[in-house]
């Protein structure tokens, strides 16, 4: 890359995503409310979305393309190996970033683009949502925001986790719409302290899209509702065992006892015949998470030297620094409180949770980790194991074991949050034994 025009956004990559996103735009209805104070932008500013789907930064583009300059996202380097996002991200002029990990470099590349009169797009939540519901957002972003002095445009996108949920494939054509605001004037940052700028971003940025699809009832146009909902959903409610689910088009149904559920045309969970026992992710997730971060605590308590999980049937692939992934070859990998370890045919890699630097769930929900410089990747053929399983497992180990400082940003909130829901204590009477389609 050129060290005169660092990120330079290329044009046919900017013209594509003109073509592509109008196109989807139209297909899958999609509207934008952008305000006139961001209309009336002429220089760089600092853009900062919620998160929900893979497509968000081209879409969020797209919107202010009209208006103002192209912003130059942040964005995981994982993405930024992928042989077809990975190009289309750097023509872009994508700033790659480790997941995970408190990057400094980053911060000067991104002042770097702001001096050159560029603006910059950040999505300070760290990770795409799982639930539907905004992530924790670190409070360090408001001094990001008092570095740069630059004006800061917040985007909130509503009807996303419908449109496009993080565990699925395919999008689905349902509505949704994007307000885009001025948040803070280049004039006010020299008055607000840190503590005021994250009212601010907290304000316009938090979206609960699971109450927002509940008050705007819309219809998804599609036919694979459920498909790789296990990526999210790994504990069933009905026999409380961790044994996984499979999902067909609309519905899933657990491993173990066969309870099955489906996602119907509003977006919401619900059943044909078994009891409803929550009807959206967000509520699953709240219950399931903590239960399974309560069972690793208690399997690390009690020592053992069994694996906690294990999955078959993945890609096991490697990476120094920013080099193209290399495939290694297809085993078992195995879950344990101390370690990770990894079964090829000709060979077993062992990697301890205290040498791992920091674990996360990439696009597919491929499972990364990094050791040092180098990335290592766990990547299902399935394309059916859940990435959320086990970077809260690995966090929860790093919890209990006075190594805070590698958890996931995002995760941190589930550590301090209430105890989950006990099933067993709620009255038959309340629940919901079939629900409206």
């Amino acid at each position: 890359m050129s060290e005169k025009t660092p990120y330079k956004i290329k044009k046919r990559y900017k013209l594509l995503v003109k073509i592509v996103i109008g196109f989807i735009k139209w297909r899958y209805n999609l509207s934008a409310n952008v305000a006139p104070e961001v209309k009336q932008l002429k220089g760089p500013y600092l853009l900062l979305p919620n998160h929900y789907g893979r497509y968000d930064p081209f879409i969020l583009a797209y919107f202010l393309f009209p208006y103002c300059k192209s912003p130059n996202f942040v964005s995981s380097d994982a993405i930024l190996r992928d042989p077809i996002y990975g190009k289309l991200f750097s023509g872009l002029g994508a700033i790659p970033k480790k997941k995970g990990v408190r990057d400094t470099q980053v911060i000067r590349e991104m002042v770097k683009v702001v001096e050159r009169g560029n603006p910059v797009a950040l999505f300070a939540e760290g990770s795409r949502s799982w639930s539907g519901v905004s992530n924790y957002i670190d409070p360090s972003i408001a001094k990001l925001v008092k570095l740069l002095k630059v004006p800061v445009v917040t985007a909130k996108m509503k009807g996303a986790s419908v449109f496009d949920p993080r565990w699925a494939e395919r999008l689905r054509r349902a509505h949704m719409v994007i307000d885009y605001k001025l948040t803070i004037t280049e004039d006010e940052l020299a008055d607000l302290s840190e503590d005021e700028i994250m009212m601010r971003l907290l304000s316009d940025i938090h979206h609960d899209d699971v109450e927002y699809v509940k008050t705007h009832p819309m219809r998804v146009r599609s036919n694979r509702r459920a498909e790789y909902i296990e990526r999210i959903f790994f504990q069933c409610p009905e026999c409380n065992k961790y044994a996984g689910f499979d999902s067909y088009r609309n519905q899933f149904a657990c491993n173990a006892c066969g309870y099955q559920a489906m996602v119907n045309t509003k977006g919401m969970i619900t059943s044909k015949f078994k009891r409803v026992y929550f009807t959206n992710a967000r509520d699953w997730l709240q219950w399931q998470n903590q239960n399974f971060i309560s069972h690793i605590k208690s399997k690390l308590e009690q020592q053992e030297n069994e694996p906690v999980f294990s999955a078959k049937g993945m890609l096991y692939s490697t990476a120094v620094g920013n080099d193209k992934m290399q495939d290694k070859g297809v085993g078992i990998a195995r879950f344990y409180t101390s370690k990770i370890v990894f079964e090829l045919q000709e060979q077993t890699l062992e990697f301890t949770l205290e040498e791992i630097d920091s674990l996360s769930a990439q696009y597919l929900e491929r499972v990364e980790f990094y050791v040092g410089e180098v990335a290592h990747r766990l990547t299902s053929t399935k394309h059916k194991e859940s990435g959320l399983k086990w970077e809260i497992a690995v966090n929860t180990i790093w919890y209990y074991t006075n190594q805070q400082h590698k958890l996931s940003p995002y995760l941190k909130n589930l550590f301090e949050a209430k105890p989950a829901i006990d099933l067993g204590h709620i009255k038959r009477s309340n629940w919901s034994t079939r629900m409206e389609f």
